[in-house]
């Protein structure tokens, strides 16, 4: 088994790089972590999907990952995932489930690469689920602003669903469906148009309560 040391790790449902971490994150400090290189098939299904690997793999990794501070318990099935191009860190449960990702740092996922060259890929079976974990065209914080409009256009009172709506179309409209329609549509598929627009205007009207 190889193994890299003394790298950080931030596990999210989700797989963030390492630039959309947030201070508040719980950022886990690993003393020595074993290496597995794997095709980029199995990589990209790891990194975006809800699947489950097989025991074998399990099975080399398990208690094998050591930390700076007494997680060893709490992580039991923890490695880096290399497909010769990219690394990440992964955390499954006893089940083979992935129940955590995190980018690595550009210093330890190249130092990462370059070890994968002189091993070899190992095979497992993987099951992928249909439900996909990341939205793969939104960064974190992007996801955010989208899910605080989502939920204020729920608990927005009618005038202010129809100013927006004005505001963001210029045009009038007196259906409430049709405004919180449009609005939620734009904003889950053009993001770039109106996000930012609605945004400021509810932090604006909030400020103004």
């Amino acid at each position: 088994m190889n193994y890299i040391y003394d790298i950080l790790a931030n596990f999210n449902s989700c797989f963030y790089d390492f630039y959309d971490w947030d201070d508040g994150d719980d950022i886990v400090h690993i003393k020595k972590l074993p290496i597995l290189k794997v095709d980029s098939n199995f990589l990209n299904s790891v990194k975006y999907y809800d699947v489950f690997v097989d025991c074998s793999l399990l099975e080399k990794i398990h208690k094998k990952c050591d930390f700076f501070k007494g997680n060893k318990g709490k992580f039991s099935y923890v490695c880096a995932l290399c497909d010769g191009c990219e690394a990440i860190i992964v955390r499954f449960d006893s089940k083979g489930r992935v129940i955590g990702r995190s980018s690595m740092l550009i210093d330890e996922g190249n130092e990462v690469i370059d070890m994968a060259e002189g091993i070899g890929v190992s095979n497992f079976n993987i099951s992928i689920n249909n439900k996909v974990c990341c939205d793969f065209f939104k960064t974190r914080h992007e996801l955010s602003i989208n899910n605080f409009i989502l939920d204020s256009l729920s608990h927005m009172d009618f005038d202010k669903l129809r100013f927006l709506y004005f505001d963001c179309f210029d045009e009038h409209e007196f259906d409430i469906d049709k405004i919180i329609y449009r609005i939620t549509d734009e904003v889950k598929n053009n993001f770039d148009f109106i996000s930012g627009k609605i945004y400021d205007f509810l932090k604006l009207t909030s400020i103004n309560k």
